[in-house]
């Protein structure tokens, strides 16, 4: 004996030595407790059998019989005799074996068996709504038979639940076989069924035919998901069968055997019919999530992919499960051939966000991005170049080449993070060199490339620093290119420059002076309002956009004024006035108070002033007047 006791293994050595599945519960205790004495007693288990086994024994049979494992006979409080299902189990698979050697043999049902198996051992199952879960469902085969129940008045019959996978089936077909070869009923059911199956007749006679000569083989076609035309022969066979036998008034063992072989092959056929069918759907919704994703805009966030619909609106999930999609993206984004990327890319920009990008699609979605990208970043650059001549000042990318790409960089990152990241992990070129050498590389992508290797970050954005200093510079009045004149308007300019500073040295001193005051450090008070307003800006921000960037798109919108110079001092009014109505609230707001929706009430009653009513797009301007807050609030 082991340190441990498998009362189920001891009861089985002790069956087969006494050839009986019915045990005295105090003659094998009697044996447990012989076989203990004689073991080592330093072990505590082997010690309590040899001294009291019922200590030991009795709660485990319990146990084993709440698991269906064997059953107890009792006398009071007393185990009078314990049964394995053994015994039961091997007088009912040699009646199958009949049933194998001649097909005539009937479903055998509980009283012609008389074989007395204990109930507990038995689950009724309703071969209509219960069968179809059990099928290929090994985990929920808690006990050894079950109790085939039919409708309609039809017999139940005892079938091992082991059966029910692939071996009920094969019976049912044979007895379908049997029906067919007894008397006319083959050439008569041929007859029939034609209606159903006009310009068909030839393959149902080669069917029934297969029914007859190989009916293994149908089994297993049914199993595997039939064919198109095997699942509506089969309903309208079962139907066929069931109708002819019902009918009948006294009904022979045989004859009840073939109306409830009709009815189990007919739970099987819509089974594995909708089995099919569902796979079918999952194969077409994975394959419309392959086609969707390769759709413009060419790069997804998992949730968008996750809600992507099919050609109906229908959501695709659902169609195949979670389970199923997590490792479509598994195979999608991580197997490829040796040497090659996969077929989805996963690009993490340095926001952190995740995007997903097929891989033949990437460098038309890097073609898009730059010129996207380029419009949007040259017209900044223009912008505060020529805010910098005009005050007569120069920036450092105005300079040198080696910060102008490092101004470019940064740009490209808060503009288009998706192609900042195609460009920064370097995945362009291995796309680019992977599919020019299948001859998929569109021609007018090659610009984009050197030598096999991404061209500069001036040359992908063609911008560079030299051009679009003259550029820059032809925005300016015409009296800045005059030596004389412009030297007079730089001493101004530069008078205007340094009291501007003057003056918000002031400012700055009067609010840390308030902020004092308030009896809280100015510092800290700063900080605390900018990390509101930084969280209250990603609430109301686009998806992916930079505040600084589409403050700028706003304008845009708002202020459509032609004269440059007329548009820069209207926009900077509205900002002077947004900095003074921030400044005195400031004195008396928390930042705790700095919520989406008491800024956007701010905004909202600013913008309703008379001079800001005048300006059309009222809208942009107010969703201007509300981010620029923040943004104010954030430096």
């Amino acid at each position: 004996m082991t340190r441990d006791v498998d009362v189920q293994k001891l009861l089985a050595v002790y069956a087969q030595r006494a050839k009986s599945a019915s045990i005295p519960y105090r003659a094998f205790a009697q044996a447990v407790q012989r076989q203990a004495s004689a073991s080592d007693q330093t072990v505590p288990v082997y010690r309590d059998l040899a001294v009291n086994p019922d200590v030991v024994l009795v709660p485990r049979l319990y146990q084993l019989s709440r698991d269906g494992k064997l059953s107890i006979e009792s006398s009071g409080n007393q185990i009078e005799r314990v049964i394995l299902p053994d015994f039961y189990v091997d007088a009912l698979r040699a009646e199958y074996r009949r049933m194998d050697e001649s097909p005539d043999v009937p479903f055998p049902d509980e009283e012609a068996l008389k074989l007395g198996i204990p109930p507990e051992w038995i689950q009724s199952v309703s071969i209509d709504t219960d069968l179809p879960s059990l099928i290929e469902a090994e985990g929920a085969r808690r006990t050894p038979f079950y109790r085939l129940v039919f409708p309609d008045g039809v017999r139940p019959f005892i079938v091992m639940s082991e059966m029910v996978g692939e071996k009920l089936l094969e019976l049912a077909v044979l007895k379908i076989r049997q029906y067919l070869r007894r008397g006319s009923n083959k050439d008569f059911v041929q007859h029939k069924l034609a209606y159903a199956f006009p310009a068909k007749e030839s393959q149902l006679k080669d069917y029934l035919q297969s029914i007859l000569i190989k009916p293994y083989d149908v089994a297993r076609e049914l199993r595997s998901g039939g064919s198109d035309f095997s699942f509506p022969c089969w309903a309208y066979l079962t139907s066929y069968v069931k109708q002819d036998v019902m009918k009948k008034n006294d009904k022979t063992p045989e004859e009840w055997s073939s109306v409830q072989a009709a009815w189990l092959v007919d739970v099987y056929n819509n089974h594995y019919k909708g089995k099919a069918q569902r796979e079918a759907d999952r194969e077409a919704a994975l394959k419309a999530l392959e086609q969707a994703i390769r759709k413009p805009p060419y790069h997804w966030a998992l949730d968008d992919v996750l809600a992507f619909r099919d050609s109906k609106g229908q959501p695709l999930l659902g169609k195949y499960s979670k389970e199923e999609f997590e490792e479509w993206y598994r195979v999608q984004t991580t197997e490829a051939e040796p040497g090659r990327l996969p077929r989805l890319l996963v690009v993490v920009t340095a926001q952190g966000q995740r995007w997903f990008v097929p891989k033949d699609r990437a460098l038309m979605l890097a073609l898009k991005l730059v010129g996207d990208a380029r419009s949007s970043i040259r017209a900044r650059l223009l912008e505060d170049w020529r805010a910098a001549l005009e005050e007569f000042s120069n920036l450092p990318a105005m300079e040198s080449d080696e910060r102008f790409r490092e101004e470019l960089a940064a740009r490209l990152t808060r503009t288009s993070p998706i192609l900042a990241a195609l460009v920064s992990e370097r995945i362009l070129p291995l796309v680019h060199d992977e599919l020019s050498g299948s001859g998929e590389s569109p021609a007018e992508l090659e610009r984009l490339f050197y030598r096999g290797d991404l061209v500069s970050l001036e040359g992908l954005l063609e911008l560079h620093r030299k051009q679009l200093l003259v550029d820059a510079r032809n925005l300016l009045p015409i009296w800045y290119s005059i030596p004389i004149v412009s030297a007079i308007v730089a001493l101004f300019v530069r008078r205007k420059a340094r009291q501007r500073k003057e003056r918000r040295a002031v400012r700055q001193t009067e609010e840390k002076a308030t902020t004092k005051s308030a009896g809280k450090p100015s510092a800290d008070r700063r900080v605390e309002f900018a990390m509101q307003a930084e969280r209250v800006a990603a609430q109301i921000l686009p998806k992916g956009a930079d505040l600084e960037e589409y403050l700028g798109v706003l304008i845009g919108r708002w202020n459509t004024m032609i004269n440059l110079e007329a548009k820069n001092n209207l926009t900077e009014d509205v900002n002077v006035l947004v900095r003074d109505y921030l400044r005195g609230l400031m004195r008396t707001l928390k930042p705790s108070e700095l919520t989406r929706e008491r800024v956007e009430a701010l905004a909202s009653t600013l913008s309703d002033t008379p001079n800001l009513l005048k300006i059309r797009n009222h809208a942009a301007l107010e969703e201007y007047i509300t981010l620029y807050m923040l943004f104010a609030l954030r430096r």
